[in-house]
């Protein structure tokens, strides 16, 4: 293949350290600065240097921070959800009733309405993520 020279000027700093590391490598500095161009071309639009790298861990740490906002705000509201749903099952029993429905049988519904959840949950997750096709509503086992 033939080949062709560029005369190119850098930095003092760049020059040094490509010299030191063309040492470390036991290479010419030309055969250096000839790999590091062909390897740049080949993976031209690629996020492969150190400051995309450190973008991308950058933006992947505060959607973290961002994340533990919303789960901190999702706990919140299920608790209050499930306080909420404690309270009407225990009014609808007592004006049904008039008396507090037995733990029991409370327990074993709030565990319906708390599986009923999930499962809705898990489908809007699931839609979101172009996994499923949406049902409907979520039903009360």
């Amino acid at each position: 293949m033939a080949s062709g020279t560029v005369a190119v000027r850098l930095p003092n700093e760049v020059l040094e350290e490509l010299q030191k590391r063309a040492a470390a490598e036991n290479k010419k500095v030309s055969d250096l600065v000839r790999e590091l161009i062909v390897s740049g071309m080949a993976h031209k639009g690629q996020a492969t240097n150190d400051g995309n790298n450190a973008k991308v861990i950058e933006y992947l740490e505060g959607f973290g921070g961002v994340l533990m906002a919303i789960l901190h705000q999702s706990v919140g509201a299920r608790y209050f959800a499930g306080m909420a749903t404690s309270y009407g099952v225990d009014m609808e029993s007592l004006m049904r009733e008039a008396k507090p429905m037995d733990r029991e049988q409370k327990e074993a519904l709030m565990k319906r309405f708390e599986e009923a959840a999930i499962h809705a949950a898990q489908a809007a997750w699931a839609q979101v993520l172009g996994m499923e096709k949406q049902t409907g509503g979520a039903e009360i086992p």
